[in-house]
This record gives C-alpha cells, sequence and structure tokens, in this order.
C-alpha cells in the first residue's frame, strides 16, 4: 500500500512540476519576458524544451497509476516492473527528439512534445496491456 501511495505522490509532483514549467508567466519564473502589442509571452527554452514534455508525458502515467492503484498488489508489481524499465527508455526517447526546426519546409515535423504524446500513449498501452494479461492471469489462478 505504502509503494502504491508513493507511486501517485511521484505522478501527481510530476505533473505540478510540468504544469509550473509550462506555465512561467503565471508563476513568475521566466527569465526572458516579452511584450508586443499588448501581448505578452515567455522567451525561455525550458517551456518547450521540459515543461510541456514533462506534463503530457505525467499525464499519461498519472493515469496509469491511478487505474493500477485499485488492482491487486501482484498486478501492481508487475506493472511496476514494467514502469522501471519503460519510463527511462522513454524519457531518452522524449530527450533525443527535437524541440523545433529553423527549416524553411518541414514536411515531417515530429518535436519533443509530439515524443511525450507517442510515449505517453505507448506507455500507458503497454501498461493496460500488463494489468488486462496479468489480472486475468491470477482469475485464472484463482488468486483474486
Amino acid at each position: 500500500m505504502k509503494t502504491k501511495i508513493s507511486s501517485i505522490v511521484i505522478a501527481t509532483t510530476a505533473v505540478v512540476i510540468g504544469y509550473i514549467i509550462s506555465h512561467p508567466l503565471v508563476f513568475h519564473i521566466c527569465n526572458d519576458i516579452y511584450q508586443f502589442k499588448g501581448n505578452t509571452g515567455c522567451l525561455d527554452d525550458t517551456v518547450q524544451s521540459v515543461g510541456i514534455p514533462l506534463l503530457i508525458f505525467s499525464l499519461w502515467v498519472l493515469f496509469i497509476t491511478i487505474l493500477v492503484f485499485f488492482m491487486t498488489d501482484q498486478v501492481f508489481r508487475s506493472w511496476i516492473i514494467l514502469s522501471v524499465f519503460l519510463i527511462p527508455i522513454c524519457g531518452l526517447f522524449i530527450v533525443s527528439t527535437p524541440i523545433s526546426s529553423h527549416a524553411f519546409m518541414d514536411l515531417y515535423p515530429f518535436y519533443r512534445d509530439d515524443a511525450a504524446r507517442l510515449s505517453g500513449e505507448i506507455f500507458a498501452a503497454v501498461s493496460l496491456i500488463i494489468i488486462i494479461w496479468k489480472y486475468f492471469a491470477n482469475r485464472r489462478h484463482g488468486h483474486v
């Protein structure tokens, strides 16, 4: 139970940190503010490079973590093992994609926020497969 609660706390903390970093003007953490025709914005790279991808990916992780919270300990342990391996792989994939492109015509744009979304979707899909598989395997053996 303690591990389940700590996993929800970690996922929620990542969502909050991602939200704060992706809204630097609201939280007054922007170092490079600009104003143009009555519009105010932030030119810091951390919004696009860290904030938005972290927010997108951690929302997927939080969703699955809440779902797994209500499952048996055996299902949860299987999911934790998967998460320990899959989250760093997804993180490397997200970090390895470009933040944006300066090309004249970008025919196939795929940026860091797209990688975070795709990684989150893959993480959720693989997690759901593991959860469903373990649930029915435990049920078949009479552990549920």
